[in-house]
């Protein structure tokens, strides 16, 4: 069975070419082997007493001092190394908990827990992308609610925060030229205003 999902066949112009790398966009083990392989990477942080939160691929190290992340760092290296991983240069990031920082969608900093610009940017592009592919603006909500209930379900709304470092507030506004039909090519709009 296992065999079976990590096996695929991929047709390219009618040519099917078997595909012996990696495991299916959307197999059902792909979580489960993800998680497992950086089980070394866990065991590994176990040892050293930093503070350390991993889903998936994502991982966060938090130390006290810099010679303990300096060691949690040269460890993490190690164990990509040995597993024959590479980190991405983008999201990889190495600096003070005052400065803030994303992980999962969230902005953390300490001044408290909000949502990442990144994540914003990207909800707002989506729905550009609906907008502009002419779908109906029920589609459009259903995609924000469902967008805005993955945000309550991470943070409390008393406590939102969407941007780091200021107290601004989206608004999303949808303009159409004039003439134009519903479900026709428009523009997205999104100012940030002081809140």
């Amino acid at each position: 069975m296992l065999w079976g999902y990590l096996r695929r066949f991929v047709s390219d112009g009618g040519v099917y070419l078997d595909i012996t790398k990696g495991i299916s966009l959307g197999c059902p083990l792909s979580p489960l082997i993800g998680a497992l392989f950086l089980k070394p990477l866990d065991d590994r942080m176990a040892q050293l007493g930093c503070f350390y939160v991993r889903f998936m691929d994502d991982w966060v190290i938090l130390a006290p001092t810099r010679w303990k992340l300096r060691k949690a760092i040269k460890a993490t290296n190690q164990v990509m190394n040995e597993l024959k991983v590479l980190k991405h240069p983008e999201k990889t990031f190495i600096g003070r908990i005052a400065s803030g920082f994303d992980f999962l969608g969230y902005w953390f900093s300490t001044s408290g827990l909000g949502i990442a610009r990144k994540t914003v940017e990207r909800m707002v592009e989506n729905v550009a992308r609906l907008y502009e592919h002419g779908a109906p603006i029920e589609r459009i909500e259903a995609y924000f609610q469902r967008w805005w209930r993955w945000v309550k379900g991470g943070i409390s709304v008393k406590l939102l925060r969407v941007f780091p470092s200021s107290e601004t507030q989206l608004e999303i506004g949808l303009t159409r030229p004039p003439g134009s039909r519903v479900g026709g090519h428009g523009q997205l709009t999104d100012e940030c205003t002081k809140a």
